[in-house]
């Protein structure tokens, strides 16, 4: 009973979070709540090490004979496997049927088919899908398996989907219902689901050598794997292998190491002598005794603490480079850890097998004290009045945990929201979103939230020193930052982007405190804990520009992956951004602002206010418009030709801003459309 309660409870956990993310999303985003589901339960299996990352591109096209429906997929650098993903949320039924669960996976299969077959004409309107059909064409020449990922927060009974091939590759489902999800959540998943049959796996259990005499808190073994079995283990389980710091090591550095790749090619009889071996943990170990020796005949719950290139390299040497592993083996020290020191052991195993490694776990392993610090600070300081404060969320889903236990009556309720309001609680991940933004890392940010997160952990002591700690100051800071972040979502959301919103929204704020950022007075943000009218204002008029330039400077690149590299950053940083007057408070409270950027003359609301109704109009809307103005004699003829000059920038996706000029009567046909029932106001 009582897990079913917490089951129960993980359920509302993950709808709460669900909407979180649609209101973060832009609002005409195709599948909306499912692209929203998706992103919230992908955030647990990529803490967990089950994916390592993804990218949405939702698309649904059931009117067909061969329809097809995706929410997003995943191809690393490194890997010949794509990762698809689709979802489906609870409705009125409790359990999604076979049925429905079948359709899932069938329809993913063929958004590949489609994708790989060049048939990409179905996405056309979709440019998010259509970039993600052609990437995957692209890079099919090293796709040699397909992994779909059906997510939902209902249950399922029945999670048997039968292997199918498609274009000449094995396609295999996976589903991830509430019960699987709730337990994938837990902190020991990755251990509980690791569970290595030697003998079955080799053949013969492992010859190893145990420490003797047997200290009283755990026991070592020595061994030797063969490079085969390390293969094997890494293409079963993946990252999940890894103790998280470690994981949080390969996202933020590479997992493939080249002297290792070099050794296994030229040199695979020597890998042994050469290399430095695995450390590893387990909670279980079941040793006997073979023909006299002691041998261990199974694993559960293995973590690797040190030995993460040497494995990663392994699997690549074997997948990609299709090297030959016969020779190579590897030392392993694996320590048998009572469950009662789990979350003291480990991490201390990890901490100290890296002293000498340029991996530098124990930088990872100190974010620890610096969470615990800052959720503290969280506790502690209030906003200006005391009603309410921001909740920092340690550990996921701990905010929807606090709710439940702090009472389930709607007075208790209504007591723990108007204390801990949910547009003020936030997780790691979103903290690090927030400070890699306003430290000028957004092509960073845009490389997914784990990578992310990793990324800001590796560089949090470089940036603040090995003594620095949090303090008050930096809290605040970081709260005026977050309402920043969120305002410009908000801003975003609202100006009906076609796609890229959340690289927009990045890019805008890092461009912001680039310029702008010495002179931000946060502590005016912090006291009112708002954006200004006028800051929103800004957003607004600049989130276009931004969103039309991050296209036009994509070229032909795929738009996603040219937000995660360095250039794309460079190139934006050059980009003339206009300032109206009156300039927003947080601007003003310093003389130092430069109210010229890059040469480019401040502007009014008065200007600013038609070019930003113009752009705010989608590529359909202004269809709509033009031929409603050619077939109608109420519009000028100069006007007429403006609008299909501006109908020509919206097709292109704004790509080019229109002037004050065009844009002042582009505003005026706009409004006429509006009065005769063409536009929606």
């Amino acid at each position: 009973m009582l897990e079913e309660r917490l089951i129960e409870e993980f359920g509302e956990t993950l709808r709460a979070e669900a909407e979180e993310k649609l209101a973060e999303m832009l609002a005409d985003q195709p599948l909306g709540y499912a692209s929203a589901l998706t992103e919230a339960i992908l955030g647990y299996l990529e803490e967990a090490g089950v994916v390592t990352g993804h990218e949405l591109c939702p698309h649904e096209d059931q009117n067909s004979s061969r329809p097809c429906r995706i929410v997003g997929y995943h191809l690393p650098d490194d890997s010949s496997r794509l990762e698809l993903f689709t979802s489906q949320g609870i409705t009125e039924e409790t359990y999604l049927p076979p049925k429905a669960i079948g359709k899932l996976s069938g329809w993913a299969a063929r958004f590949f088919d489609y994708s790989v077959k060049g048939d990409h004409k179905r996405f056309q309107d979709n440019s998010l899908t259509l970039q993600a059909a052609e990437y995957i064409q692209r890079e099919s020449y090293r796709i040699e398996e397909i992994r779909i990922h059906i997510l939902t927060n209902a249950r399922v009974r029945d999670k048997t989907v039968t292997d199918i091939v498609v274009d000449g590759r094995p396609v295999s489902t996976e589903i991830w219902d509430l019960e699987r999800l709730y337990r994938a959540a837990g902190e020991d998943v990755t251990r509980e689901v690791i569970d290595i049959d030697l003998t079955q796996v080799t053949g013969r259990p492992l010859s190893c050598l145990e420490m003797k005499p047997r200290p009283a808190e755990y026991e070592t073994y020595l061994t030797i794997l063969p490079g085969k079995l390390i293969y094997q283990l890494f293409d079963t389980y993946g990252p999940r292998l890894f103790e998280f710091n470690v994981r949080s090591f390969l996202q933020a550095k590479g997992a493939v190491n080249r002297g290792i790749q070099r050794t296994i090619k030229d040199e695979p009889g020597r890998f042994l002598a050469y290399n430095n071996g695995l450390t590893a943990t387990a909670d279980e170990i079941e040793v006997a005794t073979l023909q006299g020796e002691t041998v261990i005949k199974r694993i559960r719950g293995l973590q690797i603490v040190n030995g993460a290139q040497t494995t990663a390299s392994i699997h690549r040497a074997v997948k990609q480079d299709k090297l030959s592993v016969d020779e190579v083996a590897v030392s392993m020290k694996l320590t048998l850890v009572p469950p009662d020191k789990l979350g003291e052991f480990v991490p201390l195993i990890a901490r100290f097998a890296n002293t000498q490694n340029p991996i530098q776990v124990a930088d990872l392993s100190a974010s620890d004290q610096f969470h615990q610090q800052f959720e503290t600070l969280s506790e502690s300081v209030w906003p200006p009045g005391e009603e309410s404060r921001w909740f920092y969320e340690r550990a996921r889903g701990s905010y929807q945990m606090a709710r439940n236990r702090f009472g389930s009556t709607p007075k208790n309720r209504k007591d723990f929201d108007r204390a801990c309001p949910r547009s003020q609680h936030f997780g790691k991940t979103d903290l690090a979103k927030y400070l890699m933004t306003w430290w000028g890392r957004p092509q960073v940010v845009s490389r997914g939230a784990q990578k992310n997160y990793a990324a800001f952990m590796f560089g949090l002591r470089e940036r603040m020193g090995d003594e620095w700690v949090p303090d008050k100051d930096f809290f605040k800071e970081t709260i005026a930052q977050a309402l920043l972040f969120k305002a410009a979502q908000s801003v975003t959301r609202k100006a009906r982007l076609q796609s890229y919103g959340a690289n927009v929204v990045t890019y805008m704020v890092a461009i912001l405190s680039a310029r702008y950022g010495a002179s931000l007075n946060f502590e005016e943000l912090w006291e009112t804990q708002e954006v200004s009218p006028e800051m929103e204002a800004l957003f607004a008029l600049w989130a276009p520009i931004i969103h039309s330039e991050i296209v036009a400077s994509a070229g032909n690149r795929n738009v996603t992956e040219w937000c995660k590299k360095d250039d794309c950053w460079t190139e934006l940083q050059q980009l003339e951004l206009p300032l109206q007057t009156p300039l927003p408070p947080e601007l003003q409270a310093t003389d130092s602002v430069d109210q010229h950027v890059n040469g480019a003359q401040p502007i009014n609301d008065d200007d600013a206010t038609p070019i930003y109704e113009c752009t705010a109009v989608g590529a359909a809307a202004w269809a709509n418009v033009m031929a409603w103005v050619t077939s109608t004699p109420d519009i000028e003829p100069f006007d007429k030709k403006v609008a299909h000059t501006l109908s020509g920038y919206a097709m292109d996706g704004w790509t080019k801003q229109p002037s004050l000029k065009q844009a002042v009567r582009g505003a005026r046909v706009l409004a006429a459309a509006r009065a005769a029932g063409i536009l929606s106001t």
